[in-house]
């Protein structure tokens, strides 16, 4: 999907997330810092293969990546990062509190039904089993290349640090394209922030998504839900 000139979606599909369809936006922009690909965000491990597929359908290879922005580090989030950066040579840029996390081969959730069932509407069964898939997922661990602080400048695009849903949850901004991360998610029509349950500090990441609603923007890109036009 051609978001805006030089920016692109490749929307990825989570099957089986707590009974429904999970939709990942991963944000390609054309032209890097380092010369080629900015990718934000990576995907879950195993989807590497319709990523390159959706690059194919742009004219471009995962050969082309030449940075890799991590919003936050979710395995959904950072799961192909390093696959990546052997294949193409990308630089990795993440916030500094989200190395410690980065580093690990794998990443656990310790959530109970209870926090969850009111809101999912999810039966006890397909809870249990998407818990079971997600904290079974392998990655490789993330070597980070640009420890970032927020403040910095990625190409055109500004760091915002965000945190709240993670210590070190940042976000991209070049004036006219809001890329949110997990900081934002618009699903049905409805803009919320995190999931509680899925937050290291909910107050924060409230106070974070207010801080990004109130900037001024034509695209909101959420990694979950649908984009925010205006």
């Amino acid at each position: 999907m051609l978001l805006t000139k030089g920016v692109r979606i490749i929307e990825l599909f989570e099957p089986e997330f707590f009974g429904t369809v999970l939709n990942h936006n991963v944000t390609i922009v054309e032209k890097g810092p380092s010369g080629g690909l900015m990718m934000i965000d990576t995907g879950l491990p195993g989807y590497l293969d319709i990523i390159e597929k959706g690059l194919k359908s742009f004219g471009y290879s995962l050969e082309d990546i030449s940075d890799v922005v991590i919003t936050h580090y979710h395995i959904d989030h950072s799961g192909n990062a390093e696959e990546i950066k052997k294949i193409s040579k990308a630089k990795v840029y993440a916030h500094e509190n989200e190395i410690p996390y980065l580093s690990k081969n794998e990443q656990k959730f310790n959530l109970k039904y209870d926090d969850v069932k009111d809101e999912l509407k999810v039966s006890e069964e397909d809870f249990e089993r998407t818990m079971k898939r997600i904290n079974s997922m392998k990655l490789s661990p993330v070597s980070v290349d640009a420890k970032l602080k927020g403040g910095e400048k990625i190409g055109s695009f500004k760091v915002i640090n965000v945190p709240g849903h993670t210590p070190g949850h940042i976000a991209l901004y070049d004036g006219n394209l809001l890329i949110v991360g997990d900081a934002v998610r618009n699903i049905k029509g409805k803009i919320l922030p995190p999931f509680k349950f899925f937050c290291w500090n909910y107050e924060k990441a409230v106070n974070s998504f207010n801080n990004l609603l109130s900037m001024k923007f034509k695209y909101l890109v959420p990694f979950h839900g649908d984009i925010i036009f205006f």
